[in-house]
């Protein structure tokens, strides 16, 4: 009788044992099923988000393209303002020992003909040339001076 009561026992052990486990093989179950429905919402949201990674990286080269066409451009711009910019240093600069030559070239004739009334309008326009050279030489100076109060 002994070996009966604990043959019934280990039976009833037996069906609460796989009771439980049925039990945690649907709760198993359904959180693989949820994995699976997370993972092919995520394959199609990652297949979307590819496609628009592509169309974006697209729009940086093709914008990337654009820059450099421009600063080429803009590196000729800069070369020919460079130019201008010496060809006026020039132009200036002989126009300023033109003018102190042609000074020194009437001095002399100043002294020599101090009565005439042409030597006076002479000197005048002399004087003249020279303030106007010399505002010029100022100007050149700001210009060229770096504005450190129009920067902010």
């Amino acid at each position: 009788m002994l070996l009966q009561i604990s043959v019934c026992v280990v039976a009833v052990a037996f069906v609460f044992l796989v009771f439980y486990l049925i039990q945690t093989l649907k709760s198993l179950k359904h959180s693989l099923d949820e994995i699976t429905s997370t993972m092919g919402q995520m394959k199609t949201e990652v297949t979307e988000i590819s496609s628009d990674v592509k169309d974006v990286i697209l729009n940086t080269n093709e914008v990337a393209i654009d820059m450099r066409m421009k600063l080429s451009t803009l590196n000729h711009l800069f070369g020919t303002v460079q130019d201008v910019g010496q060809v006026l240093h020039e132009l200036s600069s002989s126009v300023k020992q033109s003018a102190s030559s042609l000074i020194a070239s009437v001095k002399p004739t100043e002294v020599s003909k101090k009565t005439s009334p042409l030597n006076g309008k002479l000197k005048a326009i002399l004087q003249g040339a020279t303030m106007t050279l010399e505002i010029w030489d100022k100007i050149k100076v700001k210009k060229s001076s770096p504005q450190t109060g129009s920067m902010k």
